[in-house]
């Protein structure tokens, strides 16, 4: 399928997702996840989604990190439980991670219980998105929902935000394509594009940013709101963009970034921000889970990284390096 085909059907697929994770996780004892150190794993958009994750977990008062696979390669017992991400479940650094923690709980979270990954989990929770393209997107997406409905399941919270996501989602993808063609004019031939959020948002940019390079081919990289002030937004001008998440600090540096002559995009909960000469705010509503936000927050970066694309003439064109070595063979 195509990509744009696959982000318009993320209401069907989260609304599988759904369903299915709920049967799934009506049976499936989740208590044993909530140990002292809890790391949260994955590798390219996965590892963005694990920051989203753990950022949700942190809010709940665990002691929660988002830890790259390879950091974990040694088997050093760096968590006491350990939650991989991966759509298909073959991904090697996060099979490895999970192969060298015999002692930790290990869940994962993929679209096939047969996969690799799975199979070096103690748990596993299977997601329902069908089809997917590159860059991803209902694979993104579906893979958060899980998460997001599994933590609760952990924590033992309530279930609230989750089942109005697919919806939510329409309505999202609907009014963000109501600003696609003025951030293709703003955005279009930028020579790099920094994506900037704090806390659960950080991974939000990361997976943006991840979007950027697939999609249209354009160098782009996430930062850490506070970071970002402490020298990366120098290099900014009138030929980069800025692509920002948040409701706090980010909308003074919103309209800083403006000011600078640099187009910015800024995706809030903030209703009162309004566009500028170089300034697109889409509004998303706002959820109190955090991993429930980061669904409907990456839905426009998601419309955004496929209009540059179109605007590039690099429509669905497929990835230019394919390395033999990321996936475990089928």
């Amino acid at each position: 399928m195509s990509y744009r085909s696959t982000i318009a059907r993320q209401p069907e697929a989260l609304a599988d997702t759904y369903a299915a994770a709920s049967e799934q996780l009506a049976g499936m004892d989740l208590a044993s996840l909530d140990r002292p150190v809890i790391g949260i794993t994955g590798i390219g958009a996965s590892f963005a989604a694990a920051v989203v994750g753990a950022g949700e977990l942190q809010a709940q008062r665990r002691r929660a990190f988002a830890i790259r696979a390879c950091d974990m390669a040694e088997g050093r017992n760096l968590v006491d439980a350990l939650v991989g991400l991966s759509h298909r479940g073959r991904s090697v650094e996060t099979v490895l991670a999970h192969e060298k923690l015999p002692s930790a709980k290990r869940l994962a979270i993929t679209n096939d219980p047969a996969s690799p990954l799975a199979r070096a989990s103690d748990l596993h929770l299977t997601l329902n998105n069908g089809s997917d393209a590159t860059p991803s997107s209902t694979g993104y997406t579906a893979t958060l929902l899980a998460m997001g409905m599994a933590f609760e399941k952990m924590t033992g919270g309530a279930r609230g935000d989750f089942a109005s996501i697919p919806e939510l989602a329409r309505e999202m993808l609907a009014n963000a394509s109501v600003k696609m063609k003025r951030l293709r004019e703003l955005f279009h031939q930028r020579r790099a594009i920094d994506c900037v959020g704090a806390g659960a948002s950080l991974g939000t940019a990361d997976g943006a940013s991840l979007l950027i390079r697939e999609a249209a081919r354009i160098p782009a990289s996430a930062y850490d709101t506070r970071h970002y002030l402490h020298g990366p937004l120098e290099s900014m001008d009138g030929t980069t963009g800025v692509v920002i998440f948040g409701d706090g600090r980010e909308i003074e540096l919103a309209h800083q970034v403006e000011k600078i002559g640099c187009p910015v995009l800024l995706v809030t909960t903030d209703a009162s921000v309004k566009d500028g000469d170089l300034l697109t705010v889409i509004t998303v509503p706002k959820q109190s889970n955090q991993i429930a936000q980061g669904i409907l927050n990456i839905l426009a970066p998601q419309l955004f990284a496929a209009e540059l694309s179109d605007a590039a003439n690099l429509t669905d064109t497929k990835f230019r390096y394919r390395m033999n070595d990321t996936k475990v063979p089928a």
